[in-house]
């Protein structure tokens, strides 16, 4: 039976063509992945409420009156009724 060395006609004390990453190495790179996109997330979570925030106390989308409505047309102040008419 062949081996993959005698296949590729690599000498048994020969080192592979292609140097490998060790092993805690990749792991490491997987960790600062992750990290990365969880701070993106976070960042991106903290855009958001300052958003809304900013949003709510420039007063939303439309006109909001605080208590109730105006009335629409304005009426003039009835003039007081003298005492004994």
């Amino acid at each position: 039976m062949l081996t993959n060395r005698m296949r590729t006609e690599i000498p048994p004390a020969a080192e592979p063509p292609a140097a490998h990453l060790p092993k805690h190495q990749s792991l490491r790179q997987a960790g600062q992945v992750i990290l990365s996109l969880l701070l993106t997330g976070l960042a991106a979570a903290a855009v958001w409420l300052l958003a809304v925030v900013v949003a709510t106390s420039a007063g939303g989308v439309g006109p909001h009156f605080h208590g109730p409505p105006p009335h629409p047309v304005p009426v003039p102040n009835a003039s007081p009724v003298p005492p004994g008419s």
